[in-house]
């Protein structure tokens, strides 16, 4: 017991310590996996699509039909709840290699059309969202409660540097192995990720003990986060983020480097680096947060200074300077986004991990309109203006959560 105790306050103060768990290595290499697959996917994918239809609103429809899925999140984290996540988390990854198989075989043999991709993207969509569903609670269930949101935080790192992998690899490749090659990319992701999911072992969900519908887990869960003024507060705010917020990175980045920083493809392409170095390096400083760190407050600010920055980059004129601010933005977004799923799982009972993941997936289905309400506002208005607006709404909205929902500065 003395050893056990003289490890525990030692782990305490160490980098990550979520890493000494093995089940939780093979969690973080499955993650990488998975979205680099998914971002070589996403990019290649719009491309195709331009060039088999020529067709800007059709690459925004994909993209909706990418995020459309999100909305079943809360059904998606139900089963996570009454089955096996793990089992679950597998079955995600062998749809989604199966799938980009496919597409793969159909564009070697000249039978690939865009309903094809509009097909697989939705299949692919779905595949996420069980995935976004299951993955963070499967680390709760691997971590101590005390090191989850160093856990939580290192999957984020895994998952923001293949924002930076994924689209060069992606890009680069396409002209040198062709779109098959890419989808073979795509689908070695995915196994990859299927590979390392089959030797980890997790502990088992506890089984409901009612015999409750899937309605009526829904409805319990629902209920569980309209109690919890904290739970609800940072579902919210998620909400808010991709609605008012998130479309910076997948619409608005571009009209700035062509319209405003007067910068071609490459320099697109640095300014969407900047973002996901930025992503990547702020979960990392969430990880290695001291025990004593009042997280709710980090949050809050975090999550109000990400679009403060955003305001500055939307009237810079210098593009080096717009770089270094959205590597700043991407640090605070990375920290604000890593809190919000860690501390959901932390402060949710553990029979209820499932369905509060499922209701953050939930979240994640207003960035569609965001999306398409920023292309409609840079169209009319500009892209800086467009930008100022919704980041200072974002703003003053999130004050007034942290100020209806007080208690998230009072918990750590």
């Amino acid at each position: 017991m003395a050893s056990e105790s003289a490890q525990l306050t030692s782990e305490k103060h160490e980098f990550a310590a979520a890493w000494r768990y093995p089940q939780f290595r093979l969690l973080f290499a499955s993650t990488f996996g998975f979205y680099t697959g998914k971002w070589i996917e996403t990019v290649v994918g719009a491309w195709l699509i331009l060039e088999l239809t020529n067709s800007p609103f059709l690459v925004g429809l994909l993209g909706t039909c990418r995020f459309a899925a999100m909305l079943s999140g809360p059904f998606c984290g139900a089963i996570a709840d009454r089955f096996n996540r793990r089992q679950i988390l597998i079955l995600a990854q062998i749809v989604y290699a199966i799938s980009a198989l496919l597409i793969m075989g159909l564009f070697l043999t000249d039978r690939l059309e865009p309903w094809h991709l509009f097909l697989f993207t939705i299949v692919g969509g779905i595949c996420a969202t069980f995935d976004y569903s299951v993955r963070y609670a499967v680390a709760a269930d691997i971590v101590k409660s005390q090191y989850l949101v160093g856990a939580i935080s290192l999957l984020f790192v895994s998952q923001g540097s293949t924002a930076i992998l994924g689209p060069l690899l992606g890009g680069s490749l396409l002209g040198m192995i062709g779109a098959s090659g890419c989808f073979a990319l795509v689908a070695g992701g995915f196994l990859l990720s299927f590979l390392v999911l089959l030797p980890m072992k997790t502990a088992v969900v506890p089984k409901p003990t009612t015999r409750e519908s899937m309605w009526q887990n829904l409805v319990v869960g629902f209920r569980y986060i309209k109690s919890d003024r904290s739970l609800s507060a940072m579902l919210l705010i998620a909400a808010l983020a991709n609605l008012l917020v998130f479309h910076y990175w997948f619409t608005l980045i571009a009209i700035f480097a062509r319209d405003v920083l007067h910068t071609g493809a490459s320099g697109y392409g640095l300014l969407m680096a900047a973002i996901g170095l930025g992503y990547t390096v702020g979960p990392l400083i969430t990880a290695v947060l001291p025990s004593f760190t009042n997280k709710g407050k980090l949050l809050i600010a975090a999550t109000i200074v990400w679009p403060a920055v955003l305001l500055i980059f939307a009237v810079s004129r210098i593009f080096y300077f717009s770089f270094a601010l959205l590597v700043f933005a991407g640090i605070f977004q990375g920290i604000s986004m890593a809190l919000i799923q860690s501390l959901l799982l932390l402060w949710s009972a553990e029979e209820m991990r499932g369905r509060v993941s499922g209701a953050r997936a939930f979240a994640v289905s207003a960035a569609p309109l965001g999306n398409l309400l920023a292309g409609a506002g840079a169209g009319l208005w500009g892209a800086p203006i467009t930008l100022i607006a919704s980041s200072a709404i974002f703003i003053l909205l999130t004050v007034l959560i942290a100020i209806w929902a007080f208690e998230i500065t009072k918990r750590n």
